[in-house]
């Protein structure tokens, strides 16, 4: 399943991914993930959470960024659950042309049952319609 936590800039997106995350390292029998552009929020998740922040890796555009994943799922068959924070500084791309990108995280969700967990900002609280099916939580 794929699931947006979706907010304004400064909104707490960020912190609600953390805590989902270190809650559902208790509860799953596999493998936690947490993805991240950067290094700033590595001593907030739990240390059973796998943590990786994809700016040692140069990754820069969606192609890439879905070849990284597929990797993290090919290297550890039992992950149950990634989490994703900071898409568009992951991919730098607007959110509108994205749909290929999440159609292609539909397919690896359903063919290795992990779960993705992504946070999106929007400004004007405005998503593209494909994105709207994956909203579980809007943060204000």
């Amino acid at each position: 399943m794929i699931k947006l936590f979706v907010g304004k800039k400064g909104s707490g997106k960020t912190k609600h991914l953390i805590d989902s995350a270190n809650d559902s390292v208790k509860k799953v029998k596999g493998h936690v993930v947490y993805i991240d552009y950067d290094n700033s929020h590595m001593f907030q998740i739990d240390y059973r959470v796998r943590f990786i922040s994809t700016k040692e890796y140069n990754i820069s555009r969606e192609e890439e960024f879905y070849g990284f994943l597929c990797g993290i799922i090919a290297s550890n068959y039992d992950i149950e659950a990634i989490y994703i924070d900071g898409l568009y500084n992951i991919v730098q791309k607007d959110m509108n042309l994205l749909e290929s990108f999440f159609k292609k995280l539909d397919s690896i969700e359903l063919k290795y049952n992990v779960s993705f967990n992504i946070a999106v900002t929007t400004q004007d609280g405005e998503l593209p319609e494909y994105m709207k099916k994956y909203v579980l939580s809007n943060i204000v």
